[in-house]
């Protein structure tokens, strides 16, 4: 009976310290992904952006905090930036109905250079611009008037698109002006013949930038385009110059509005030469 008895013991201990084995083990798991504090667990997720286990925990989120619009706004960008936009859309539009000042800049931006859904953008910056107006917004870091620019020109509306340039040069702070706002309304400015307001602004941004390779070609072109062709051979190859220093303005997940690559500085440089 005794020894019956320490045989209970021992096999005691060993489900004990087998038990207490895998509680140990599941511990860091179940505090990850269920039971660790919002900031911890939405960082832990946004860690490892991409992968089941992020997207997961992303997801027990949203069940523990249906009114953390930061948790489906998070978790779309995965599957935006896979190219799955139904399902990142989907997140985005939670987000925005959850809370749509936090949310609807990044839903315009990634309308506007994801799926180049120009009227849908708008929409969305006016409709956010209409909720903060007491400051201005910046979308992923863009102004926004910037932004609605750009949508404004992709749509046809040249007047209303010059004068949301104009917005944005406007209140944007003194010092931290985005010379892309004047180099995109130097380009638009130079298509509509207006060559020497579009130099004008495009000589402001070499004095600051004058290495900016999007600057010298638009620059090239303006000058082609006035019969200047001297000084626009000089800056067309300013332009393939400092595009193969690296001197451009690039986006490695969008292709930007008025982009210039290499083969577009040489036809320039050829069509400079034939005249």
């Amino acid at each position: 009976m005794k020894k019956s008895s320490n045989q209970l013991s021992v096999r005691s201990i060993i489900v004990f310290v087998k038990l207490l084995l895998v509680a140990i083990l599941l511990a860091p798991l179940l505090y990850n992904y269920y039971l660790g504090p919002f900031d911890y667990r939405f960082k832990y997720a946004e860690n490892r952006q991409g992968t089941r286990a992020s997207d997961y925990i992303f997801s027990v989120m949203s069940s523990q905090y249906p009114d953390r619009a930061a948790v489906p706004l998070e978790r779309s960008v995965a599957y935006n930036k896979r190219g799955l936009y139904v399902k990142g859309f989907e997140l985005l539009n939670k987000a925005v109905a959850i809370n749509p000042v936090t949310s609807l800049g990044y839903r315009g931006y990634m309308k506007l250079y994801k799926v180049r859904d120009y009227a849908g953008a708008l929409s969305d910056f006016e409709r956010l611009d209409s909720l903060t107006v007491n400051h201005v917004d910046y979308p992923m870091s863009e102004n926004i008037h910037f932004l609605k620019a750009i949508c404004l020109y992709k749509l046809g509306h040249i007047d209303a698109c010059l004068s949301s340039f104009d917005d944005a040069l406007e209140t944007s702070l003194p010092g931290f002006v985005d010379y892309k706002i004047k180099l995109y309304k130097a380009a638009v400015l130079m298509q509509m013949g207006e060559y020497l307001d579009s130099q004008k602004l495009l000589r402001s941004i070499l004095q600051e930038y004058p290495k900016s390779s999007e600057a010298n070609y638009y620059f090239a072109v303006n000058l082609l385009r006035s019969n200047q062709l001297i000084e626009a051979k000089q800056y067309a190859y300013l332009a393939k110059r400092y595009g193969q220093e690296g001197y451009t303005i690039t986006d490695a997940y969008s292709e930007l509005p008025f982009a210039v690559y290499p083969e577009n500085i040489e036809d320039l440089i050829n069509t400079i030469e034939e005249r």
